[in-house]
């Protein structure tokens, strides 16, 4: 098959040089006869086309029709259950996107994205890509694609089985289906609505809306739509005991399907049937569909042990079913002879039992007497120790409150002008690790500085905590104070800070801190290079990593971790201090950089209970930089949770990702 494939492609490319070059008209035209033949269900020939259209568009460097070509790939991957590759042809389509500034392109990759998460049940997943795109097409004001949106995510929710957000969202599609007279939609959405109903058992307004489904349809010959409402109608009305309209409804429905290649819809409606049968006492059809949905069922799910499993027990269900009411007969009578056997047996064991218990009491009560006054004076001394303990807990949980009112708010987060996530894991209550933003807008030099640090205190819990407040305290003053904007320069200024509130004290303290502190330099004028990012970087034992995009000479992309070192010296008391390092950066769109404490590479796990260590970190970060922030935050999460297992984590823990 790849062979003629390529030979069609070699074709196509030969028919081109002979006749004339390729134009963008012509690969949009390309584009639409591809997108004819998937709905048609033509996918072989859809994807020799598509392989054209990938390389036609990278002849002429037409970068937006090399995005639609990984779309339609997307597309018949996920047609065709691949949804590996179709999730990998749809990243790769949405970076393009992204690039070119398509934004209605983009919010549709992003909802095709989360179908293929909400077909492997990952709803959270696809819910954060569906908000997304209906983000995006709120701006734009597409009203046909948002209401798309808005009936996927209902759908989401109705799985979560959170009804209420998903009837929100269904009404929302309907009004805009009206806005815009989508005929086909509007039955679709009173359709969903009916669904969310009957999920909810309001059965009576579920027939409501399946039948006003059915009204936006009436003037169209009988099609997919009319078969699904006829099914849920009829899966309503025998729910509610209505036997006789169920069938009518259900026998329509299978009218339409069986001269179809809906397999899903069919094995329902045999499973329907079946069922009603089954309650009308005719078995024998009973039987007959519900042979009909193994039969259909096997061929929707291509599982063939469980299908023969299946009809083992169809065979079997209805001979044995007076067999198992006799059975039951008689284990009920077994039951009741053995319960009254067991309860002989209980009564001479108590009457024992009473016997041995009065001599016990006897001993017991002496004893008693005795140890009550003791208990008394261990009961009040408990009561103190828990009395101490919850105002000591009271205490920590205050100050994690004071900690997490220094941090910065997600708001602030929020407005940076550069994407990040901070993975943000206190050992204890409260933290010796804390995180640092200050965004510092310069007017004279046209720049908008942003600071960002992760900082790791010595020691962790109360004690790290309380040096945490110097270190914010300290950081805030060097640069709204002293207005120091050089990292380098910060950090001796931090560090002279630091040493002078513990010389206060009359015992010897070398507390300090380890940081990595990152400046990001964001050129407004008009003349900058937009793709083109200084950043400014200093530290203090702890490195900073960036990991770049680059391009092997076969033309490969590939991805590079680079790491700058730090200065060998704590920020705080240090015999033969130096000045820090400022090293000035010049990094592109699309590099990422790392700031971190220790916490994560030091964590015992695994199967051996050996350290994480900063290779295995390294590598991590290097297979994850393709995703988005907060995929690959969430990754780091799950590894963290998968290597420490049951054993308790060892250290404070702060990772934080910029996206350039």
């Amino acid at each position: 098959m790849k062979l003629i494939n390529y030979i069609f492609v070699i074709f196509i490319f030969a028919s081109l040089h002979l006749f004339g070059q390729v134009d963008i008209k012509f690969l949009e035209a390309y584009n639409d006869q591809i997108s004819d033949l998937i709905d048609n269900g033509n996918y072989e020939l859809a994807d020799k086309k598509t392989d054209s259209l990938f390389l036609m568009s990278k002849q002429i460097n037409y970068t937006e029709g090399v995005a639609e070509s990984y779309n339609l790939k997307g597309i018949i991957n996920r047609d065709q259950s691949n949804l590996k590759d179709a999730l990998d042809n749809y990243l790769s389509a949405l970076k393009l996107f992204e690039e070119l500034k398509m934004p209605v392109k983009v919010a549709g990759i992003q909802n095709n994205i989360g179908l293929i998460y909400a077909e492997i049940k990952e709803y959270r997943t696809a819910l954060a890509y569906y908000f997304k795109a209906e983000k995006i097409n709120l701006a734009k004001k597409e009203k046909s694609r948002l209401a798309i949106n808005y009936n996927n995510i209902a759908t989401c929710y109705q799985k979560l089985n959170q009804f209420s957000s998903a009837q929100t969202y269904l009404q929302k599609s309907l009004l805009l289906r009206q806005e815009v007279a989508d005929t086909v939609g509007m039955a679709m959405a009173y359709h969903n609505i009916g669904i969310n109903h009957q999920l909810t058992d309001d059965k009576d307004s579920a027939i409501i809306f399946f039948n006003k489904s059915l009204s936006y349809l009436a003037n169209m010959s009988e099609n997919i739509g009319h078969a699904y409402n006829y099914l849920e109608l009829g899966n309503t009305l025998l729910q509610q005991g209505k036997l006789k309209d169920a069938e009518k409804y259900l026998l329509s429905s299978l009218r339409i399907t069986e001269n179809s290649e809906l397999e899903g819809l069919k094995v329902e409606v045999y499973k329907y049937l079946s069922v009603l049968y089954e309650k009308q006492n005719d078995f024998k059809k009973a039987f007959t569909y519900q042979n009909l949905y193994l039969a259909s069922k096997e061929n929707v799910e291509s599982d063939e042990s469980k299908n023969e499993i299946l009809k083992k027990e169809l065979e079997y269900d209805f001979a044995k079913r007076q067999e198992l009411q006799r059975k039951d007969a008689e284990n009920r009578q077994t039951v009741a002879a053995a319960e009254i056997k067991s309860q002989k047996k209980l009564t001479t064991g108590a009457v024992i039992a009473l016997i041995i218990l009065s001599g016990l009491i006897l001993i017991v009560f002496r004893s008693y007497n005795q140890k009550r006054k003791a208990n008394d004076i261990i009961s009040k001394q408990k009561e103190i120790v828990e009395h101490k303990n919850k105002e000591i807990l009271d205490s920590i949980n205050y100050a994690k409150y004071i900690q997490n009112a220094l941090l910065p708010s997600d708001k602030v987060i929020s407005d940076l002008e550069v994407d990040c996530f901070i993975l943000f894991k206190p050992k204890d209550i409260v933290s010796g690790d804390f995180y640092w933003i200050h965004n510092n807008p310069t007017s004279k030099t046209n720049e908008n500085e942003v600071y960002i640090a992760a900082v790791d205190c010595t020691g962790h819990g109360v004690p790290g905590a309380l040096v945490s407040v110097v270190g914010n305290n300290g950081l805030n003053r060097c640069v709204k104070e002293f207005g120091i904007h050089d990292t380098g320069k910060i950090l001796d200024k931090l560090s002279e800070l630091v040493e002078e509130t513990f010389e206060k004290s009359e015992n010897e303290l070398k507390d300090g801190m380890d940081i990595s502190l990152l400046k990001i330099k964001s050129d407004t004028a008009a003349s900058a290079d937009n793709n083109v990012v200084h950043i400014q970087w200093s530290g203090a034992n702890n490195p900073i990593w960036i990991i770049k995009n680059t391009i092997s000479s076969s033309g490969v992309e590939n991805k590079e971790l680079i790491e700058i070192k730090a200065d060998k010296q704590p920020v705080g008391k240090f015999e033969d201090r130096k000045l820090f390092t400022t090293n000035e950066l010049t990094l592109k769109k699309g590099d990422r950089l790392y700031l971190f404490t220790d916490g994560y590479a030091d964590q015992f796990g695994g199967p051996k209970g050996k350290k994480f260590k900063y290779r295995q970190l390294e590598e991590l970060l290097l297979s994850t930089a393709h995703l988005d922030l907060e995929i690959q935050k969430q990754k780091l999460e799950d590894s963290f949770q998968d290597w420490k297992g049951n054993l308790e984590q060892v250290d404070d823990i702060c990772i934080i990702g910029i996206s350039i």
